[in-house]
């Protein structure tokens, strides 16, 4: 029963995920089983493309009994080839997600079983055109270089002493990595823009998050106002998220949103139970929209960005002065030198080690 109970949580869990772009064929049978890979963009962070890629089991076994399949974070590996059929190394840094330890799946006679893999934990770099992660020792970070890639990977499980589970070694044909948008009719793009920015912006998360995830894989100016709109909910997630989409958006509109994230205030954000917490995700907001302001490439955005260094929020200050040690204008370098007087301990130390770097002669 308790394995029952399990194949029918995974089952209601992954039903209703979104069809995938191509998936690869069935596996060669090995013990009875058969295995294959879909991959899908699931949503856009940093300007990256986040992949999500499901194994999918198929129980082909003449037994009525069902297939007990043990996985663990060793059963499977990966590789990732590009289009000469080179294998490519890991491209991502330091790992810190969580390693998921599943019970024994169950496979009916002739049943299947499709559910997302992967313990998510690598961060996500910026503007590349996507992320593959699956695990700590599988990642890739792939750049925006139009080239195609393709993912390959092998299941194997040893024998044991338990009745009924599967072992076996299965090597899976590989998949094409979706790196690029899946083409839209730009005819029908204004209807689903619209679809999904009214349900972004909905209360109940179990319309919102799905719209918001969906509608981060679309690169059109119409999706602009929708996320200006955004930017003046309750919300902290989804004004930086917002921030995060508008920071690469061209234009005044996209701008305006920007400085909305830059004025926010503890009163803006709701759902939080103390004055502390949303004073805490107020920061949090326009620390995001000081990111937002130095990748934004519009005109004004340099001259805003530096108009937040006087910010409450001292990690709000430390990147202003960061960014002020870039740009290297005589207003910035200005700025720079004024913060070596901060309030902060942590913004004037670092005000003297960039001036410092910028010019070793001693700070006066």
């Amino acid at each position: 029963m308790r394995y029952l109970t399990l194949f029918f949580l995974l089952l209601s869990i992954t039903a209703h995920a979104a069809q995938p772009s191509g998936e690869a064929p069935w596996s060669e049978t090995s013990n009875g089983l058969q295995a294959r890979i879909s991959m899908e963009r699931s949503h856009v962070s940093n300007g990256t493309a986040i992949i999500a890629t499901y194994l999918e089991l198929k129980n082909v076994r003449n037994l009525i009994s069902p297939m007990l399949v043990s996985l663990d974070d060793k059963s499977l590996s990966f590789k990732v080839s590009n289009e000469q059929g080179e294998f490519v190394a890991r491209q991502v840094g330091p790992f810190s997600g969580m390693v998921v330890q599943n019970p024994a799946l169950v496979l009916p006679h002739e049943g299947t079983l499709r559910f997302r893999i992967g313990s998510q934990g690598h961060g996500v770099p910026a503007d590349h055109a996507a992320l593959l992660d699956l695990g700590s020792s599988h990642g890739w970070a792939l750049p925006k270089d139009g080239r195609t890639y393709h993912l390959h990977a092998e299941l194997e499980i040893k024998p044991t002493d338990e009745k009924g589970h599967w072992h076996g070694k299965v090597t899976l044909p590989k998949v094409l990595i979706p790196t690029e948008p899946e083409p839209v009719d730009p005819a029908t793009l204004g209807p689903i823009i619209e679809e999904l920015g009214t349900k972004m912006l909905e209360k109940d998360q179990r319309i919102a998050a799905p719209a918001r995830k969906k509608l981060s894989l679309i690169d059109d100016p119409r999706v602009i106002p929708w996320y200006v709109k955004a930017m003046k909910s309750d919300s902290s997630s989804l004004r930086k998220e917002a921030l995060d989409r508008l920071s690469r958006l061209p234009g005044n509109e996209a701008l305006k949103g920007l400085i909305i994230g830059m004025k926010t205030q503890p009163k803006d954000i709701g759902h939080v139970s103390t004055p502390e917490q949303a004073k805490i995700s107020a920061d949090a907001v326009r620390h995001s929209a000081a990111i937002a302001l130095e990748r934004s490439k519009h005109p004004l955005s340099t001259s805003l960005l530096l108009s937040m260094h006087d910010d409450p929020y001292y990690f709000v200050r430390i990147r202003v002065i960061q960014a002020a040690a870039k740009i290297k204008t005589p207003e910035a370098l200005g700025i720079l030198r004024q913060h070596t007087e901060d309030s902060e301990e942590r913004v004037r130390n670092e005000a003297i080690r960039l001036l410092k770097a910028l010019d070793p002669t001693p700070v006066g």
